[in-house]
């Protein structure tokens, strides 16, 4: 089977799997190409007369599935009359915001904070040898209440 197949809507699907139960039925996994640029990833099933139909005639199952995934009638990208509508990706109306904010778009900057700025190093050891002096002073003021029997 080939990779892309597409359809009178301007969209395409692309088979990633078929599970087979013989003589029952088969389920289809194909990702979905919309015209609308959406893409979702849907599974089909076909059983009874659409599956007796089917035998071995590939052309048929790819049609089958177009049909039910709601994209037409099958056509050949190789049709010299036939010109796909170009995928255009989503685009944002406005800029992007972060959640909750109400103010300008929110604008990406270089992050300078960093482990290997020198400045943020500096202020890590002054805090760190903050907490170090407090430490120490906790552990009199405990040795203390420990030694008059206050603990």
């Amino acid at each position: 089977m080939a990779d892309k197949y597409w359809f009178s809507s301007g969209g395409f699907i692309d088979i990633q799997g078929i599970s087979i139960t013989p003589n029952t039925g088969a389920k289809v996994q194909a990702l979905c190409f919309y015209s609308d640029g959406t893409v979702v990833m849907k599974c089909v099933t076909i059983d009874g007369e659409e599956y007796n139909n089917w035998a071995n005639n590939d052309d048929y199952l790819i049609a089958l599935v177009g049909h039910k995934l709601g994209f037409g009638e099958r056509v050949e990208v190789n049709d010299p009359y036939y010109t796909p509508k170009p995928f255009t990706p989503y685009t944002f109306k406005s800029a992007l915001q972060a959640p909750g904010t109400t103010g300008a778009p929110v604008t990406a900057y270089e992050d300078t904070r960093s482990v290997h700025n020198d400045a943020d190093i500096a202020r890590i050891q002054t805090l760190q040898e903050q907490l170090d002096a407090q430490a120490l002073k906790l552990k009199t003021i405990t040795d203390l209440l420990f030694k008059n029997g206050a603990i």
